[in-house]
């Protein structure tokens, strides 16, 4: 016969029982996983003694037994020493029509930070802000061909010319960068390490005048991923790029590896993937940009383009992977790239 107890650990939800002085009386495997400690370790101690913080689920656990009744939260964030998204629920448990605890339900929330609209499938919004960043330098094209025209005086002509070459070099970057999100990636097993490896030996020089100091926390146990070195040394330059940008006047880059704790389906098997960290201590940015940031041809650059992110984006999903971010102004940021191993 299959006992309750085998089912409750078979589950993909991790499933806590609190008593009613709110000590933790049951955790099943996937609880273990969740916290990455055992049951021995866990059973007997509060929430707060398990996990940095604990809001917004301690609060309702005493309004469970207080006032018998059950809560459902989405997209709330766990600290388990890594911010975690998750959905969870809470209702009140009963022996013999008395509340003697509660019951916590906690399933993993994957929450890419982006929105169908933000990416560059979204056909509509693309046409539009290519039609958009197109306009804007043929205008300065235009107005420069004019000025030739009717002025023969030498410096307004190497003006002009300077100004032609600059904004065409600037449309062929918008339409290059198009083409390269349109193309699909060749993926193969990869070294990450030897890809980010690249993309450091690349930005050596750079980082180094800029007077910002390396560092790598590399996991050499992690396996290889499947993906395209090309397009993935793309994501990294671009991101390693704009946190030296971020980091004028000096600072400190720290680029990791270990597989995720997060656990993901695919093909009804549950894996973890490879999860690289680049954080820099710059500049940070604003709560409100963060929504935006992910956005085709969003920038506050002077002179950026604002594909970056967007395409980073892309050829990440293309690949099956994903990316977050976290930032606090005047603080830093950490973009979080997710990809799945080879096999």
């Amino acid at each position: 016969m299959i006992s309750l107890d085998s089912i409750i650990n078979s589950l993909e939800e991790t499933i806590i029982l609190f008593d009613r002085s709110l000590k933790i009386t049951y955790l099943n495997k996937t609880g273990e996983e969740l916290f990455q400690k055992s049951t021995k370790d866990i059973l007997g101690k509060k929430l707060p003694e398990i996990i940095k913080d604990t809001d917004p689920i301690s609060p309702l656990i005493d309004k469970v037994i207080a006032e018998g009744r059950s809560f459902r939260v989405k997209s709330a964030t766990l600290n388990t020493g890594q911010g975690i998204n998750i959905d969870f629920n809470l209702s009140p448990f009963f022996i013999n029509s008395k509340i003697e605890g509660a019951v916590l339900s906690i399933s993993k929330n994957i929450n890419l930070i982006e929105r169908e609209d933000y990416s560059f499938d979204s056909i509509d919004y693309l046409i539009g802000s290519i039609a958009h960043e197109i306009k804007n330098p043929l205008g300065g094209i235009k107005g420069a061909a004019q000025l030739l025209r009717n002025n023969t005086q030498g410096a307004c002509i190497d003006d002009c010319v300077d100004l032609i070459i600059k904004e065409t070099d600037r449309l062929n970057l918008i339409l290059q960068d198009y083409l390269t999100a349109c193309k699909k990636p060749t993926l193969n097993a990869l070294n990450i390490h030897e890809v980010m490896e690249k993309t450091l030996t690349i930005m050596n020089i750079t980082i180094k005048k800029a007077g910002i100091s390396l560092k790598r926390v590399y996991d050499p146990s992690l396996p290889q991923i499947r993906g395209d070195e090309g397009k993935l040394l793309q994501v990294f330059l671009n991101i390693v790029k704009n946190a030296v940008e971020s980091m004028k006047k000096g600072g400190r880059l720290e680029i990791s590896t270990h597989p995720s704790d997060e656990l993901f389906k695919e093909n009804d098997k549950i894996k973890r993937m490879a999860l690289i960290s680049i954080k820099d201590t710059g500049k940070g940015i604003a709560e409100d940009d963060l929504k935006k940031i992910f956005l085709p041809f969003y920038t506050k650059k002077k002179y950026g383009s604002g594909i970056g992110l967007a395409l980073s984006n892309k050829i990440l999903r293309d690949h099956k992977g994903f990316i977050k971010v976290k930032s606090q102004k005047n603080k830093g940021t950490c973009f979080y790239i997710y990809l799945p191993f080879e096999k």
